[in-house]
């Protein structure tokens, strides 16, 4: 909410006439008397020696109008007892803002504006006398100024008071019994409990700086681009590309139909505002023009919005991956969202999404470790299910606020202790998202299953950002997510006829390989696969390449063995490694002499 507030020695205001049809919809209807907001809404009056608040709302007020009218109020009484004035009187001037809402939305804060206002009185009259304007309505306005520096200030308001300290409780629910976090610590195996610990220590400042450098560390993945960015390179292109496969099989086999949303809005828009508010995402400094959107939400809201939803049509399963703005950067965020007619079929959702989050961070070699957030709202035995459901000891965190107690909302968590807490899977349900983005149900298509007209929407983020995932995991990757998957490393220059060889028939075969014959010591050639995360790894010599069909000594990395393998035995080894894994051709060269150089490569060279 704008506000221009203005000490005036007279101000007041006459109805003359409602804006045409085509431009605005039924104004506000004048109250003289006190109504149920507690103040006179009469279409004409006015003070003198008063303070005038000029207030412009702004669609991401629908987000909690309670909220942003208490801040007002305050500022208000603050401005009115300054400058020792009595009289207040509330306009409505949509023209301060470029982001003006929608009428609906303008009525009820001013509402809860007016019932701020009474409330700040002390039950003796003593109070500030208030008298606002209609909304809605063409007024004839008088002002006179009274002209000194401290006559005028403007102000914007979003609603975002101090956070208080709120009484919270964290508990471990395994094996259908609830216990004292302590308690069940040495039970618990080490990385389950350092991804506790991480949960509870909460998100570092910058998600990607979490365990090492920006880069983490992979320059085989990402370098810094000299922009104040980053570059993928093109293991790092195809791990990434490997990652929106997989998640893309994963949502469509849970029934989520692919959509493509606008990754850009405009903060001016009314309409973008309102879902901004709704995710309760309040932009200090609108400015018109398009920006990153800040979650993929957005886009799903401005989607189910516009649809004509229906009871009948739940649950209903959206999905899409796309840029949005994290931490001052873009990221690559797969994500999924399901309608559902009520809370039952909700908290249903809620499992099957976590049993997908659980089943992909295993394809991706990550141990994904279950924490719930959720209010004292939320009943005991809803978690008590979910901890079932999830087959495994689950950090639940239960906080005394008064919104989550009221909304019911629930955010379940998947940490790793190599991830940072900021940036980990997640599935969230909000009962209370769709009423406040203005999404309703056709009763035409039957009656929801509560009784309500607004749908209760469960999103998921199963991978969380595919660029800090792909790093991630790049510790140890699982073979299908390998950029080479079988590299022939030669002992001398002509053994390079028989490595080609046998990279081709690998390759033939539908999986990656590649071969190092370098003119640098076998060692170094060795030590470069390792940094290339490459699972198996042929040195060959003069025996493979002088005797017929040698076993091949190849060096499983994950196992840590050596073992002694025809080129068809590694063919079945590394197929039954990445059975059922998305599949990419090589995006890098076959020999890894041709490779293309990373900077810091480039430059030692040329120096």
């Amino acid at each position: 909410m704008r506000v221009l507030d203005v000490h005036a020695d007279h101000c007041s205001f006459e109805r003359v006439a409602a804006p045409p049809a085509e431009d605005a919809p039924d104004p506000e209807e004048p109250t003289p008397d006190p109504a149920d907001d507690t103040l006179p809404v009469p279409s004409e009056g006015g003070f003198d020696d008063c303070l005038v608040a000029f207030v412009a709302i702004e669609g991401d007020d629908a987000h909690d109008p309670d909220a942003v009218a208490a801040e007002v109020a305050d500022h208000l009484a603050d401005r009115a007892e300054d400058l020792r004035l009595s009289r207040l009187l509330v306009y409505p001037c949509p023209a301060l803002s470029e982001r003006a809402s929608d009428n609906e939305t303008s009525v009820a804060c001013c509402r809860a504006l007016a019932r701020a206002l009474d409330d700040r009185g002390d039950g003796d009259g003593d109070g500030l006398d208030v008298l606002r304007a209609p909304v809605g309505w063409h007024h004839a306005l008088t002002l006179e100024s009274a002209g000194h520096p401290f006559a005028e200030s403007v102000n914007r308001f979003t609603g975002t008071v101090e956070v208080k300290a709120v009484e919270s409780e964290w508990t471990v629910v395994v094996d259908g019994e609830r216990r004292d976090l302590d308690a069940v610590r040495p039970d618990l195996d080490e990385h389950t409990r350092e991804a506790f610990e991480l949960a509870m220590d909460g998100p570092t400042v910058d998600h990607r700086i979490a365990r090492g450098d920006r880069d983490g560390g992979h320059s085989s993945l990402a370098e810094s681009d000299g922009l104040g960015g980053r570059r993928l390179l093109p293991a790092g292109r195809l791990v990434q590309d490997l990652l929106t496969d997989r998640v893309h099989e994963r949502l469509l086999d849970a029934g989520a139909a692919p959509v493509e949303t606008a990754v850009t809005y405009d903060p001016s828009d009314p309409d973008t505002a309102r879902l901004l508010g709704a995710l309760g995402t309040v932009d200090a400094y609108p400015e018109r023009g398009a920006r990153l959107r800040p979650s993929a939400r957005l886009g799903a809201l401005a989607f189910l919005r516009d649809a004509d939803l229906r009871p009948g049509d739940c649950p209903l399963r959206l999905a899409e991956t796309g840029l949005v703005a994290r931490d001052g950067d873009a990221a690559t965020v797969p994500t999924a969202h399901a309608v559902t007619a009520g809370r039952d079929t909700a908290w249903e959702s809620l499992a099957e999404f976590a049993a997908l989050v659980t089943g992909l961070n295993r394809d991706c070699g990550l141990d994904a470790v279950p924490v719930c957030h959720a209010g004292e709202a939320v009943p005991p035995a809803r978690l008590d299910d979910l901890a079932a459901a999830l087959d495994r000891p689950l950090l639940v965190h239960r906080f005394a606020d008064e919104a989550a107690a009221a909304s019911g909302t629930v955010r379940l968590e998947f940490h790793d202790r190599r991830r940072d807490p900021g940036d980990v899977p997640h599935v969230r349900l909000s009962p209370g998202l769709a009423e406040r983005a203005g999404i309703a149900f056709d009763r035409a298509g039957g009656e929801p299953e509560d009784g309500h007209d607004h749908p209760v929407i469960v999103d998921c983020e199963p991978l969380g950002s595919l660029d800090i995932a792909h790093t991630t995991l790049w510790e140890s990757p699982p073979a299908w997510l390998a950029p080479t998957q079988v590299r022939f490393v030669t002992v001398a220059a002509d053994h390079r006829d028989r490595a080609t060889a046998l990279a081709s028939e690998v390759t033939e075969a539908g999986l990656r390989a590649d071969v190092d014959d370098r003119p640098e010591p076998v060692d170094e050639r060795l030590d470069r696969a390792e940094r290339d995360r490459v699972p198996f790894v042929v040195v060959v010599g003069n025996r493979e390449a002088t005797v017929d069909e040698p076993p091949l000594k190849v060096w499983d990395r994950r196992a840590g063995t050596e073992r002694a393998l025809s080129v068809e035995a590694l063919v079945a080894r590394v197929e039954n490694a990445v059975d059922g894994a998305p599949r990419r051709e090589r995006y890098l060269p076959f020999l890894v002499a041709d490779g293309p150089l990373r900077g810091t490569e480039r430059a030692n060279r040329e120096g």
